[in-house]
């Protein structure tokens, strides 16, 4: 299961919360394991959510539209007890009785709606919510939602229910993976760092990036991974008037390589849902000198960095950690170094701290099973990768170097021999 029910438990306990509610898509998923495609279809409303109480003595609870029960035979949940709701409409057609029987569907829906499902059909989300916290004897206690807006009609039914905030609560939660979310997270980087070597070969001076940019989308979703962004693939990289800039992240996919071109690699997407992020330089031929002696720099400083990654540590200390090394790197204008630390999950950037994280960085603290994503970006030049913290240090999800890495220029596409 991808949720850490213990983990849960104590930041319940920490928190003052006597259950915690998920209703986002991604909260959802990873509290129950439900994941139709309906949930990526960006719905602003809820169509699911789940019901996780402190006192383990009440079963957790998962509300979800009545059509999608079946769904839970592909994609089984470990939460005991299941609230269908309408749809939009679906259930009447459900509920007619069929020509013939659909074995082994139907028996096996059968069988599943005996195990799970502890309520009649609910009109709607909300009223589903409302009679599971009656039920669970939760109506006058304090409930944190990851939707307020659903919370807020909850409320206005039950009146003595306390309502509170629980977008903070569940990044905290979320910030320790369990061993089926490592899984994923290192198959998603492994995929990932496969289609950079799949790619390699075919930069060389005339090919057109949107042609290599196409290949790498493939090879990705081949193996089951998606691109968050999906038409820019590699993200950075455009020309703007005639120009071409390596550290732009435009649209742009029509420019054509040359040599002497320095090429990043920002690539993002999903795998199982979870995130894979990586950063890599690649220079078309032999760099000069100096660009070869800056990369060598930032790459020792972006490794020097790196040996104080460990459980303990907090970001703010690695922050002023790096400071300090940046400062010291004999490369022009070292300052416009960027260091940029974020929790990797399901979400690509998950910062567990509180709301709202972005804007001015704030801090939070290394444990043992969070996944790091640390970058070390120079204008001109960057290096990526993604961090396990372990006991003892940590695992290094990429294999491949961390410094700049040289393609030959090698002859021209479309040159006369």
């Amino acid at each position: 299961m991808l949720l850490h029910h213990e983990r849960a438990i104590q930041k319940m306990d920490e928190y003052g919360f006597d259950a915690i509610v998920a209703a986002i898509p991604r909260n959802v998923y990873y509290a129950s394991g439900y994941w139709t495609r309906i949930s990526e279809f960006g719905f602003q409303e809820n169509h699911a959510a789940v019901i996780i109480p402190r006192d383990p003595d009440k079963p957790a609870t998962l509300i979800l539209p009545e059509f999608a029960v079946a769904a839970l035979l592909e994609h089984p949940t470990w939460i005991p007890a299941v609230r269908p709701t309408e749809f939009l409409n679906t259930s009447i057609i459900a509920h007619e009785p069929e020509p013939v029987r659909l074995d082994p569907l139907q028996a096996d829906v059968e069988r599943l709606y005996q195990e799970k499902v502890v309520a009649n059909l609910a009109p709607n989300i909300v009223a589903a919510m409302i009679d599971a916290l009656k039920a669970l004897g939760l109506a006058s206690s304090r409930v944190a939602f990851d939707d307020l807006r659903l919370a807020q009609h909850v409320q206005a039914d039950l009146s003595g229910l306390r309502v509170l905030d629980a977008h903070d609560c569940w990044l905290d939660i979320r910030k320790v993976k369990t061993q089926k979310e490592i899984e994923l997270l290192r198959a998603g980087a492994r995929i990932n760092q496969d289609a950079i070597y799949e790619i390699l070969p075919m930069i060389r001076p005339g090919v057109v990036w949107k042609d290599i940019a196409t290949h790498f989308r493939h090879f990705i979703m081949d193996r089951g991974a998606n691109l968050i962004s999906s038409q820019k693939a590699l993200q950075f990289g455009a020309e703007y008037g005639g120009e071409f800039f390596p550290d732009l992240m435009f649209e742009s996919n029509d420019w054509k390589v040359f040599d002497g071109q320095c090429i990043i690699f920002e690539t993002w997407g999903t795998y199982a849902n979870y995130a894979f992020d990586c950063s890599r330089t690649v220079h078309v031929g032999e760099p000069p000198r100096d660009y070869a002696d800056m990369c060598a720099a930032i790459a020792a400083g972006q490794q020097e960095v790196e040996k104080h990654i460990r459980a303990g540590v907090t970001t703010h200390d690695l922050f002023l950690i790096a400071s300090k090394v940046i400062d010291s790197m004999p490369v022009p204008t070292p300052r416009k170094t960027l260091l940029f630390l974020h929790s990797l999950g399901l979400d690509i950037i998950e910062q567990p701290s509180t709301y709202p994280a972005f804007g001015q960085i704030k801090s939070f603290e290394l444990e043992e099973n969070t996944v790091l994503n640390y970058e070390f970006l120079y204008f001109g030049h960057t290096l990526e990768s993604s961090y396990l913290i372990t006991k003892n240090g940590f695992e290094c999800f990429h294999t491949m170097p961390q410094q700049l890495m040289v393609v030959a220029a090698g002859e021209s596409v479309g040159a006369s021999r």
